[in-house]
């Protein structure tokens, strides 16, 4: 096809590789109607990075209507594994190993297990973003994702999670094409479109048609000569501009024109020789590409038979070959040339591939015999046995894919067929139970419980009811509907004693109890739990209930004597290869230390756990889990610029509804102490809205409610404060450690019931303790100040105590002891003023004036350690990973922030230590003791 035409199209694409190439990912949406030339357009703006650009691709073929799971990744995969070579490939993936890689791959050989379909799938995703950040390091990469309106799901959440962790990773271009024509009203690209443009990063760009001009310079390319006046009128009549049909019509110079576009690209096949359209017709029901060994069982002619009579196709350019596959020149002539294939025929065809697949599974080009097979057997609309068992190990295929969409899908296919079928080989029992683990995998929550409630239904065996409840319970959790915790205690109570799963259903009751928390109740169901596992003989799920009993009982104030437990089971959770064990008992043990106010061991514990989830390939999964209780512990140790980068990098990485908006109050927190009170506002608003749906947990809710009540004092707002409070009050249960800093913050508001809930709540450690001095002093014992600064200092808590040196201040000065008012401001000056605290520097500052007391001069140059050379902390622990030989992309992941935001360091440091290279950055680190 000749190309006229879209400067501003390749400019735009232009703009969005140089971007990439300075560090800065993006993604270009390039949409457009079939024909309208949105490959020409990629084929002309990759043609100049040829050689100085990774160039990947990879389109969507269809068997059908149905698209193959990741088959644009897969695609790109092998070419990439061609071209490298094995050895290479693998040096440019997380420990140069394949991991589940295999599974798309498979000469890079299979998984030995499953694991967790979450932890499994998730880490293939993020080794696939690994494989292309190391590609991005070596030169500028450009994915593309072709014809995405025919993917599967699996492909478009796997496109989700690449544009959701852009802003994180090494900096790459990616373009995805789809047909704006195909998305009707309910096409589930839709959806997903909206949310990809709402990214910054992002652009989206519509491909029109032709005007005259560009079509009458499109014509004159394709004849090779000035076309005659009514030649142009007619074609740009009838193609309206379109690029394709200007080609077709522009064929047919002199001849009649057909009456529709339809017969149009039809036309040529008409032209072609009898048994090169009988080929081609067999051709089109395998779908956009097909294989050359494929296509010949199919056709039955030998490999010399079948050249020669697609030999005119080809030349024709109806066909195209790549490597061993035909792929039609455009989707749309497949989708022509399907149609005006007979019903019959068509049926006739897609038996023969279904069975030349299940005869030669090695036929299938992407390697998905199974799903190809179940494809054309449904497409087929014969025989509903061969249908059901070909889903069933399409089913099967798709699982050990980590398609966990496909899965259901063949799956549910299975139960539209089941009444079709006279005794099927496996149970309706089975195959549910199948497709509600299918669903709870692929993230179809709400078709899960609809599975789980047809299933309990007919369901009469006690110990599967239970496990249904589990699920259901654990869905509802998921989908903030309530009555979660009422499932999992009926499913506890149904699954009888000495049952597989016994141990397994508890540990969920448990952890969710221990969430809410009812902490009496989370013992006893990790108790028991821990019982059922040992005599199950359940090693995994003795792990977990052996944390969670631990947890809870340090949470109860035993914290040394159950440290030693959590170790233990982190070290269990190792050998036995559990990594969703370890993960969860690294964050245990972090929460454990934070409640106990012991901050620099909570972070070290957090940072273990992001150690542990970038080792098993999960830094991006289960990283922001550990990033929020490193940040929380960074806050409170007044670390306040380190942990806004990691709640930034985390925050990018897109997680989960609930940690989003977790991870926002701490950025909140940190907004409204600096003095942002609209990002506090704005924080404010979104959690408040997720942490309302279903079930209230305290360490969400009370967390919350804790920054709104600040904010609202800070805005004047003091009747708004005090009624948060009294609601949180009312509804919190018995949850000392986050109700307290609740109390602390209400004491000075006129709340009615607070003075008797202060007086009654248990006080569990230190923390606690600071917070029920700060409460005694705000309610009638001022002389308590000095105390309760004293008791934050000793906590390392620089902004708690800078405030109680406030409130000290204010006291002193009332009494008239002008030294200890002072000496009080100016403490207080110093530490908010290094943590940059503007409300309250201006409040001591205020003091200060009325009381006439003169502040002494602040000295922020920070710790002497780095002193001379200006360094931050955070530059301090960015020089010691750059003087260890980590590139940026190692000390991104070390520190949980982002590659951009590395970078931005090692540019810093090496200005402030006047060096030019990372080598004498170093050689200065060690020269100077700085690390």
């Amino acid at each position: 096809m000749v190309f006229v035409g879209r400067d501003t199209e390749l400019a735009a694409l232009g703009e969005a590789y140089a971007r990439a190439r300075e560090g800065s990912s993006s993604t270009v949406l390039l949409g457009g109607e079939a024909g309208v030339g949105k490959t020409r357009l990629l084929a002309e703006f990759a043609a100049p990075l040829a050689g100085q650009a990774w160039l990947l691709s990879g389109d969507c073929p269809q068997v059908g209507a149905d698209g193959l799971a990741f088959a644009p990744f897969t695609a790109m995969l092998r070419r990439l594994l061609r071209e490298l070579g094995t050895e290479r490939f693998l040096r440019l993936l997380p420990r140069g190993e394949p991991g589940e890689l295999g599974r798309l791959l498979p000469l890079l050989g299979r998984p030995a297990g499953d694991g967790d379909p979450a932890l499994t799938r998730a880490r293939l995703f993020e080794e696939i973003l690994t494989l292309f950040e190391s590609l991005a390091e070596e030169r500028p990469l450009v994915i593309v994702a072709e014809d995405v309106h025919g993917s599967d799901r699996s492909s478009r959440e796997l496109l989700d999670f690449l544009i959701r962790n852009q802003q994180a990773a090494a900096a790459f271009l990616l373009v995805v094409t789809y047909r704006s024509d195909h998305l009707h009203r309910t096409h589930p690209l839709r959806p997903v479109l909206a949310e990809w443009d709402r990214r910054a990063w992002t652009t989206r760009m519509e491909l029109g048609r032709l005007g005259r001009d560009e079509v009458v310079r499109q014509l004159r390319g394709l004849l090779g000569g000035e076309p005659a006046p009514e030649v142009i009128e007619d074609v740009f009549r009838r193609s309206e501009g379109n690029p394709l049909f200007v080609e077709a019509l522009s064929d047919r110079a002199g001849a009649p024109v057909p009456a529709s576009i339809r017969d149009l690209l039809i036309t040529p096949l008409d032209r072609l020789p009898g048994e090169t359209r009988r080929v081609v017709q067999a051709a089109v029901a395998g779908g956009t590409r097909v294989g050359h060994a494929l296509l010949r069982t199919v056709t039955g002619l030998d490999d010399a038979g079948l050249t020669d009579a697609l030999r005119p196709a080809v030349s024709a350019n109806l066909l195209l070959i790549e490597d061993e596959v035909y792929a039609f020149r455009h989707s749309l002539i497949q989708e022509v040339l399907y149609d005006d294939v007979l019903p019959g025929e068509r049926g006739d065809l897609h038996v023969r591939y279904a069975e030349a697949l299940e005869a030669s599974p090695e036929l299938a080009p992407l390697g998905r015999a199974a799903y190809e097979s179940a494809l054309h057997w449904h497409a087929a609309g014969r025989r509903p046995a061969k249908t059901l068992a070909a889903a069933r190990r399409a089913a099967a295929e798709a699982a050990a894919s980590l398609a966990y969409a496909e899965q259901l899908h063949m799956l549910l296919r299975v139960l539209e067929l089941w009444d079709q079928v006279p005794d099927p080989a496996v149970s309706k029992a089975d195959v549910l139970d199948e497709a509600v683990r299918a669903a709870i995998a692929a993230g179809e929550n709400a078709t899960a419980v609809r599975l789980v409630d047809t299933a309990l239904a007919a369901e009469a065996d006690p110990a599967r009811a239970g496990w249904l409840l589990a699920h259901r319970g654990e869905l509802r959790h998921l989908l903030g509907v309530p009555g979660d915790l009422d499932d999992l205690r009926e499913a506890a109570r149904l699954t009888p004693a000495g049952h597989p799963v016994r141990a397994t259903v508890l540990n969920l009751l448990a952890n969710r109890l221990l969430t809410v928390p009812l902490e009496e109740e989370g013992r006893v169901a990790a108790r028991e739990a821990l019982e059922a596992a040992r005599a199950a003989g359940d090693a995994k799920a003795e792990v977990i209930a052996t944390v969670n009993l631990t947890y809870a009982r340090a949470r109860a104030g035993d914290l040394d004597a159950q440290l030693p437990h959590l170790k233990d089971a982190q070290a269990t959770a190792r050998r036995i290869g559990d990594q969703g064990a370890l993960l969860h008992a690294c964050r245990c043990e972090a929460d454990v230390l934070q409640g106990t106010g012991r901050y620099a061991e909570a972070a070290e514990a957090a940072r273990q756990g992001l150690a542990a989830a970038t080792r098993s390939g999960l830094a991006r999964t289960a990283g922001p889990i550990h990033a929020g209780n490193l940040a929380e512990a960074l806050i409170a140790l007044g670390r306040w610029d380190e942990a806004a980068e990691i709640v930034e990098h985390a925050l990018r990485v897109t997680p989960t509804p609930s940690l989003r908006a977790y991870l926002m109050v701490l950025a909140g927190t940190i907004a409204l102490a600096g003095g942002d009170f609209a990002a506090a506002e704005n924080v404010v608003t979104h959690a408040r809205e997720v942490f309302t749906r279903g079930t209230s947990y305290a360490q969400d809710h009370l967390l919350l409610v804790r920054l709104e009540v600040d904010l609202r004092k800070a805005q004047g707002r003091g009747a708004d404060a005090a009624r948060l409070v009294e609601e949180a009050l009312g509804g919190a249960g018995t949850s000392p450690r986050y109700l307290w800093p609740v109390l602390e913050a209400g004491a000075s508001l006129p709340v009615a019931r607070l003075p008797e809930m202060a007086a009654t709540l248990p006080v569990i450690g230190p923390v606690q303790e600071a917070h029920r001095l700060a409460c005694t002093a705000e309610t009638g014992r001022p002389d308590l100040w000095p105390c309760v600064a004293a008791a934050w200092g000793e906590l390392r808590q620089p902004y708690p105590r800078a405030l109680a040196l406030l409130r000290a201040a204010e006291h002193a000065a009332g009494t008239g002891d002008r030294s200890a008012a002072s000496s009080h401001l100016t403490s207080a000056s110093r530490e908010a003023g290094r943590l940059r605290a503007e409300p309250l520097s201006a409040r001591i500052e205020r003091l200060a004036r009325l009381a006439r007391i003169p502040l002494a001069a602040q000295d922020e140059s920070g710790p002497a350690e780095g002193r001379e050379f200006g360094l931050t902390p955070r530059e301090r622990d960015v020089l010691r990973l750059l003087a260890d030989g980590r590139t940026n992309r190692q000390i991104a992941e070390e520190l949980f922030i982002s590659v951009k935001t590395a970078g931005a360091h090692v540019s810093n440091i090496l200005a402030k230590l006047g060096v030019r290279s990372r080598v004498q950055a170093a050689t200065a680190a060690h020269r100077h003791e700085l690390i």
